[in-house]
């Protein structure tokens, strides 16, 4: 039994080596949601708060998030947020792209309570949106002009 729990810890230890995908890549900032569609710093503040770690090229990892198996579980889950929508990349959508994502997929999934998911807030409490925060959201897309070029 011993020879096995020394095998295990071993094999922890040597998995931590190994780190595919951590999402620490150097965003432009004209290219990003913030800067391209001059968010006000209320919004600037819940976006980053509850979707930049996931949905951008800025990820603030806690101590736990690097600890293999769960990193790679973390990284994993980034790399598909980002697929699905990258706020560092906003600027390389076309306003047609921009509007979508504004008044669409992204009022949709905070209203259904998609996003951010229950998963990321049981570690994460502080990135919920609040009724009012959503109702601060959805009054400013509806003055962001999205057909700019």
């Amino acid at each position: 039994m011993k020879k096995v729990g020394v095998f295990f810890l071993i094999l922890f230890i040597a998995i931590q080596v190994y780190r595919p995908n951590q999402n620490d890549g150097s965003p432009i900032d004209s290219m990003d949601f913030l800067t391209a569609e001059n968010v006000p710093l209320l919004i600037t503040d819940i976006f980053q708060r509850s979707c930049y770690n996931c949905h951008s090229d800025r990820t603030d990892y806690a101590w736990y998030d690097n600890i293999a198996p769960l990193s790679w579980y973390v990284d994993a889950k980034i790399k598909r947020a980002k697929l699905s929508l990258n706020f560092s990349r906003w600027g390389t959508f076309e306003p047609w792209q921009r509007r979508l994502f504004l008044q669409g997929a992204i009022m949709y999934d905070i209203d259904t309570k998609r996003m951010p998911p229950k998963s990321y807030l049981a570690l994460h409490p502080e990135a919920a949106i609040s009724e009012q925060e959503k109702e601060a959201i959805a009054a400013w897309i509806a003055t962001v002009d999205m057909m700019k070029e």
